[in-house]
């Protein structure tokens, strides 16, 4: 026998196993773009008793509010909306349409009034600007919102990329709370049912049925948002003072923070910068009010 000379049985096994990898390669490549988002399902103290959530909004009557309002021609992108959930998608499609994406950069002020003339004026901003300007416009209008910081489960531990920030919106139609997200114009809807951020995340984990992101969403899009957006939709929490027009260092401190059963609570974000003032529950009925009772 030449030396060098392999089997030709020896080949086909090669061949054969280099095929069966390329197959599984080929089906987990498939599976990652094509396949349903994996996030875990997460468990919750329903019997927990914590604080009562009392939110500080702006009222309506609010002179910021009221210029936002009339300066934006808000009355006039709601006429006609057939309800509560209907003004909302209004909303977040106007907003999502008012600048691009830009995750580095910040205006000079954080009010929705500055922001828009800046967008106007061509700045760019991140997901914070988006979730400020829906809750504002939301709550020009009546509709009681609050800006709602999303956190991944390595939130101490990761350098950047840790958090992500939407808005969340209630509809008095429906007696409850709904997660926008203006960055992407996206409100989740599942059996014609408009979720909360815990809601939306149970929906992802649980394969529950086809949700609905908005009417233009074509399945590629879905499917990239929804495995997007699943690793953020661990931690929930929202500053107590939601005013959009008092100065920082005017503003109640407190933060409240849902934290799954069972998890640690974090105390720092990427590392570097402290989570202060927070109380941290577990209880989801206490991080959604009933705003009808406030």
């Amino acid at each position: 026998m030449a030396r060098g000379w392999i089997p030709r049985k020896a080949l086909w096994s090669v061949a054969v196993l280099v095929g069966i990898v390329a197959l599984l390669f080929g089906v987990y490549v498939l599976y990652s773009l094509w396949g349903p988002p994996s996030a875990p399902v997460l468990k919750w103290d329903d019997s927990e008793v914590g604080p009562e959530v009392s939110l500080l909004q702006d009222s309506p009557a609010d002179s910021g509010l009221v210029l936002l309002r009339q300066r934006y021609g808000l009355d006039e992108l709601v006429r006609g909306a057939s309800d509560d959930l209907e003004r909302l998608r209004r909303i977040v499609d106007w907003v999502h349409g008012q600048w691009e994406h830009n995750g580095s950069n910040v205006p000079s002020r954080s009010d929705p009034l500055t922001i828009l003339e800046e967008a106007r004026a061509g700045k760019q901003f991140r997901c914070v600007e988006y979730a400020i300007v829906t809750a504002a416009c939301a709550r020009a209008l009546g509709m009681p919102s609050r800006v709602l910081a999303l956190k991944r489960k390595d939130v101490e531990t990761a350098k950047s990329g840790a958090g992500h920030v939407v808005a969340e919106v209630w509809l008095r139609d429906r007696g409850k709370w709904v997660f926008a997200d203006a960055q992407f114009a996206a409100i989740p809807v599942l059996a014609g049912v408009p979720l909360n951020a815990v809601e939306f995340q149970e929906a992802i984990a649980r394969h529950s049925g086809p949700l609905s992101l908005g009417p233009d969403w074509s399945g590629k899009q879905k499917r990239f948002y929804l495995r997007w957006v699943a690793p953020y939709l661990y931690y929930f929490d929202f500053r107590l003072d939601q005013r959009f027009f008092v100065e920082r260092s005017e503003k109640r401190p407190g933060l409240l923070m849902l934290v799954p059963k069972g998890a640690s609570q974090p105390h720092v974000f990427q590392r570097r910068f402290p989570i202060r003032n927070c109380t941290y529950i577990s209880n989801p009925r206490i991080f959604y009010p009933r705003m009808d009772k406030q």
